[in-house]
């Protein structure tokens, strides 16, 4: 079921993290993630102004992340990995409730958009695993390509732009 509500993004701001922590709540989420729900708003503060500080000295990456809003309610949140190669890692997480109304599809390409402009980006790459068939839909629906599998985890590439 198509959407026609207005889906933004916005870089991520520690005054997203109560919206977002109501967001990450839910445990459908963590099906197919190797994390755990936030322990509260304000874990969830701390921890996107570390993301804010960026990503260590010399670890050869770049961190971007963004929150999702439909019309103006948060809706989880998408990110971006960047590494000094030229490859860039695309991630995201969406509400349950918003599944299956092409939010996460047009919160995606919001997404890579801004990751097109980032400076060196020359391939974007997304992972997920083999038994979620919802996030496989979505990367072909994108125009991402199955590259390889690995363990439980299949990768997939957006040709280069």
């Amino acid at each position: 079921m198509a959407s026609n509500r207005a889906v933004t993004i916005e870089p991520q701001a520690p005054s997203h993290a109560g919206a977002l922590y109501d967001v990450l709540r839910d445990l459908q989420i963590y099906t197919f993630l190797d994390d755990l729900p936030p322990s509260s708003a304000e874990a969830l503060e701390q921890r996107i102004i570390r993301l804010l500080e960026g990503a260590p000295d010399g670890s050869g990456e770049s961190w971007y992340n963004w929150t999702v809003f439909v019309d103006e309610t948060v809706a989880g949140y998408t990110q971006a990995t960047v590494y000094d190669d030229g490859r860039a890692d695309l991630a995201y997480v969406i509400s349950p409730e918003c599944w299956g109304q092409s939010i996460a599809y047009k919160a995606s390409l919001l997404t890579i958009e801004q990751m097109k402009t980032i400076a060196g980006v020359r391939q974007i790459i997304a992972d997920t695993e083999c038994g979620n068939i919802r996030s496989q839909r979505l990367l072909d629906r994108l125009g991402f390509a199955h590259s390889y599998t690995q363990g439980n985890d299949m990768f997939f590439s957006l040709p280069p732009h």
